[in-house]
């Protein structure tokens, strides 16, 4: 990591180290890239991509749990065999008894609603990795090591 100092004073001296010959002059030129205004909004377009990209995988994450919850809501069904059972289903804060038919079919209906906002969420996510990536691509052509966009 380099750093760089800046003084405040017109006596500059202080800040930049004297060096001589080619090498070091290039180096100095290489570490002060400017930020132009087109840079800068590449910059926080990859933050806000970065940060929906979090979302995204957070609420997967929440969606994934909930089918996990409905596997296992059906696998006890199929262990009860009693046909006269009933089921509680929470609808709000009401909880309502339906029959196993009926409890099978909100399962169903509960599982295709839940895969269908993951494949959205999937189909979101691989869009906006590939900008992403478009965008990385880009900054470190242009910035090189002095710029950071790592996880």
């Amino acid at each position: 990591s380099t750093s760089s100092s800046v003084s405040l004073n017109d006596n500059n001296s202080q800040a930049k180290p004297r060096t001589l010959g080619a090498m070091s002059s290039f180096k100095e030129t290489e570490d002060e890239v400017e930020v132009r205004k087109e840079d800068q909004e590449k910059i926080n377009e990859f933050g806000v991509i970065h940060k929906a990209l979090t979302d995204l995988a957070e609420d997967r994450k929440v969606i994934q749990e909930q089918l996990n919850f409905l596997e296992d809501a059906e696998q006890e069904v199929m262990l009860s065999s009693d046909d006269s059972d009933t089921f509680l289903i929470q609808l709000g804060s009401t909880y309502v008894k339906v029959g196993e038919d009926e409890f099978n079919d909100y399962l169903e209906r509960k599982k295709t609603e839940y895969e269908g906002r993951l494949e959205k969420i999937n189909e979101e996510s691989d869009a906006l990795e590939e900008k992403k990536s478009s965008l990385k691509a880009t900054l470190y052509a242009r910035f090189g090591k002095t710029i950071n966009l790592d996880d």
